[in-house]
This record gives structure tokens, C-alpha cells and sequence, in this order.
């Protein structure tokens, strides 16, 4: 490891290259149901490491290298879970099909299910946080009523009628639904389809801002799943946009197995709302009218959980970029391959960010870009951790093949465990941070700076 040291040295760093030394095995294969239909969202545990299947119901999951035999469960709600007693050496090149049998209670295709938090994540979050971190809040559903609509109903009128009823559910069966305006969402209601495969909302020609919208000016309790939303290359509309006011914030949101991409400016990007969940969703593919636009951009959030989230691809802006965002946990996501960065947090109020097992990689400048300056002044540079993302861990996230792998500004009370870096000019720059790093590998080496002067006149300027 290379650590390079400009003026005073304000990372302390701990047992580097040790633990990720450790030999891992991939375990891949495929969840059906008895029909042999593929299961999305299906979730895979193994010891305390889990992860959920994709849409076509595939897996894979890296494990630790043993001779020993141990439990690996597969569970979807609505279904009987199966337990496997297995050594992985016996299934490194053998797919596992696994099947599992529907108990037969239709409302539980309607209903969300929570996300496992990986008992590393709340064990670390304890040592170092203490109770400082606040949990997201669920939706709260309602499902005794429900509309189902087949292709060319309106969508629309089922969300009025179940909303004047108090909350309930509306639920696409498999086909396309083209949207010829912009589809307003409103409060208790859930969005369902039959799956990414088989329920698709396509933005109509005419639809040229935003495909899914907010219907008031306080929407709550709202859950989008199985289903895709694509956009198209005529408009530089967004796939699910949305603001709300700092006083009267929107509440308790949920995406759960869906994908959302070909939109011209952000795919998902919301503001001003407490309480929002992405689990085992793709955001891919969005973004393609300028360096402004992203996959997901989250701006004035308190609360944000996501989990298994695919945020490849971005066309011209960023994968994620999270603005004044606070008590946000991600875990198993995975980011790649991007003309600019990967992802940027930044602004005023924004604390408390977990990465575990947070992935990124090809991006052609910084993968993880920390700013300190004012967004609204960026070009006469000032220094103030007010503006700078503070309390963030990084824990088993490989930063891999970017150009920058993390360029931070006075970032403090963080941490780096378990990880790995591997990038092609520094792995970490640090200007006046205060983090520790545990466990850790740094490849191509570090720089840590004192004055920003000294910062890559190439990275100067990243917004």
C-alpha cells in the first residue's frame, strides 16, 4: 500500500490489507416458482450475507471459501421458504435451481416486503454511531381495496377511485400501458404490476416533463412495485419526479422490484420528503440530456434505505447523487460504467450516510466525489464542512477501475472497513478529513492534502 502525505496526516490508518485478503466463492443459479416461472425479488441467505434475485429470477453471492457445510435459506413472501444445508465447493460450478411453492394468499402479491439489514451493517452502526442513526419508517398499506386493470384502462381513474375510498391498491396485470400524460400518484395508494417482465408503463409521445407525479401537495404511505417504466428518446422527461415543501414533507415511499430507465433527465428524482425505500430496483440508462440529469437523484431527504439496487449506466450525469440528504443506508448496490462520476453527496444537512457493499467501478472521473463549497457559489471556492457530507462508513465496498476512486473535502467522523481500492490515479484524496481506515486495502495509494492547492487541478471543479 502507498501512502502519499502532503503537510499534516489526518487519516489514521488501521490492520490495512488484512481482511480482504480472504478468499471468496461465488454461489449463482435460479428461483422459480412451481410453474417454473422466474421469482423476482427473491431473497438468498447465507451465514449473515444475503442477497435478492434480479427479474429473471437469477442470483449470485460471494461467500467465504470453507470446507464446511452450512444453511443457505431462499424465502419470497407469499411463498414456503426452503433451507439448504451445503459446502459451496460443491456448487462453485454448478448453478443452484431452486423452486419454491405458493401458499395461495392472493394479497401478498400486493404486499411489500421489508428489507433484512445485514447484521455486520447494525452491529457497526452500533460501535460507531451508538443510536445517533434513525431507521426509515414503512408505508403503511391498504389492501382491502383493489382495482385491477388490464392494458388501455386508465390508470389514472383506478388511482382517484382508490384514493376517494381511503387507500387501497391498483394492480396492472401483465401487458403495456402507455402513458399519453403524466400519471399523478396520491396518498395510501399502492402501484402493482405482475412483474418488470410483464407489466410495462411506457411514456407516450406526448408525455414530454414527467411520467409519474405527485396529485397534492402532501402525498404518503405510497408503494410502486413489479412493474418497469421506460421512457423514450424524444423528450427529456423524468421516469418518477417530484418536489415537496420543507414544512409539510411528503412521507413513507416505497419502490420494490422496480426498473425505471430511458428517460432523458433523471429516472428517479424527488425532494423534500421523509421515508423512502428502494429495494431491488434498476435505475439504468436515464440522463442522456446533460451532466445535470441522473439515474437517481434524492434532494432534502431525511431517511433513505436502499438495498440490491442496480444504478449502472448512467447516460451523462451521475448514477446517484445525493443533495443535503441524511440517515441514508445502502447496501449490495451495485454502480458502473459512467462518462463523469459515480456518485456525489453534498450540501447542508447531510450526516449520517452507511455504504456497505457498495460497489463502483469504470467511471471515467471520481466514483465517490465529496464536496465542501456551496453549490449555488462553486466557482469561488469555500471551504465549510457546513457544505460537506458528515459521519459517513464505507464497510466492504469495492471502489475499483474509476479513474479517482474518492476525492472528499473537509469530511469528518468517517470511516473506511473492509474495503478495497484499486483505481487508476489515487484511491483516496482527503483534504482536512478526519477518517479512519480499518481493514482496508488501497492499491494505487493515497493523497491527503492541507490546503486545496494542492488538490489535482483536474478534479477541481466536479459538479
Amino acid at each position: 500500500m502507498k501512502i502519499f502525505s502532503l503537510g499534516m496526516l489526518l487519516v489514521n490508518i488501521l490492520f490495512c490489507n488484512v481482511v480482504n485478503a480472504q478468499a471468496l466463492d461465488s454461489i449463482y443459479g435460479i428461483i422459480t416458482d412451481e410453474n417454473k416461472q422466474p421469482l423476482d425479488g427473491a431473497e438468498i441467505i447465507w451465514g449473515t450475507d444475503g442477497i435478492k434475485t434480479k427479474a429473471d429470477g437469477t442470483f449470485k453471492i460471494k461467500v467465504s471459501k470453507t470446507s464446511h457445510s452450512q444453511n443457505i435459506t431462499f424465502s419470497k413472501l407469499g411463498y414456503d421458504m426452503q433451507s439448504v444445508n451445503f459446502s459451496p465447493k460443491n456448487f462453485k460450478n454448478n448453478p443452484i435451481t431452486i423452486q419454491l411453492h405458493d401458499k395461495g394468499q392472493p394479497k401478498d402479491a400486493y404486499r411489500i416486503s421489508k428489507v433484512n439489514i445485514e447484521a455486520e451493517v447494525l452491529s457497526i452502526m452500533k460501535e460507531k454511531w451508538g443510536t445517533d442513526f434513525k431507521h426509515v419508517v414503512y408505508p403503511k398499506q391498504y389492501l382491502n381495496n383493489v382495482i385491477i386493470l388490464n392494458p388501455g384502462d386508465s390508470i389514472q381513474k383506478a388511482i382517484n377511485s382508490i384514493h376517494s375510498k381511503g387507500g387501497g391498491v391498483v394492480y396492472l396485470q401483465e401487458g403495456t400501458y402507455v402513458l399519453e400524460r403524466s400519471l399523478n400518484l396520491m396518498s395510501k395508494v399502492s402501484l402493482v404490476g405482475a412483474g418488470r417482465t410483464k407489466t410495462i408503463i411506457k411514456q407516450g409521445a406526448s408525455v414530454n416533463k414527467i411520467a409519474l407525479t405527485i396529485g397534492s401537495s402532501k402525498v404518503t404511505d405510497v408503494v410502486l412495485k413489479d412493474f418497469s417504466l421506460q421512457g423514450h428518446d424524444t423528450a427529456s422527461a423524468s421516469g418518477v419526479s417530484f418536489g415537496g415543501k420543507d414544512d409539510n414533507r411528503h412521507e413513507r415511499w416505497m419502490l420494490q422490484n422496480i426498473t425505471i430507465t430511458g428517460f432523458g433527465s433523471h429516472g428517479l428524482g424527488i425532494s423534500r420528503i421523509n421515508n423512502v425505500i428502494m429495494d431491488n430496483c434498476e435505475f439504468q440508462h436515464n440522463g442522456w440530456a446533460g451532466s445535470l440529469h441522473h439515474n437517481v437523484y434524492l434532494m432534502r431527504i431525511q431517511g433513505v434505505l436502499q438495498s440490491d439496487c442496480d444504478m449502472s449506466y448512467p447516460t451523462m450525469g451521475k448514477s446517484n447523487k445525493y443533495t443535503s440528504t441524511s440517515h441514508v443506508l445502502a447496501q449490495r448496490c451495485k454502480l458502473e460504467v459512467g462518462k463523469t462520476n459515480g456518485i456525489q453527496v453534498d450540501a447542508v444537512q447531510s450526516a449520517y450516510h452507511f455504504f456497505h457493499k457498495y460497489n463502483l467501478s469504470k467511471f471515467k472521473r471520481v466514483a465517490m466525489w465529496f464536496p465542501c463549497e456551496d453549490y449555488y457559489n462553486k466557482f469561488n471556492y469555500t471551504e465549510n464542512s457546513e457544505y460537506a457530507p458528515q459521519h459517513v462508513i464505507l464497510n466492504r465496498c469495492e471502489i475499483v477501475d474509476n479513474t479517482w476512486g474518492a476525492m472528499w473535502r473537509v469530511v469528518n467522523n468517517s470511516y473506511v472497513i473492509n474495503s478495497v481500492f484499486d483505481n487508476k490515479k489515487i484511491d483516496m484524496g482527503l483534504l482536512k478529513c478526519d477518517v479512519k481506515m480499518e481493514d482496508s486495502t488501497f492499491k494505487t495509494g493515497n493523497e491527503m492534502f492541507t490546503n486545496v492547492k494542492q488538490w489535482p487541478k483536474d478534479v477541481r471543479i466536479l459538479w
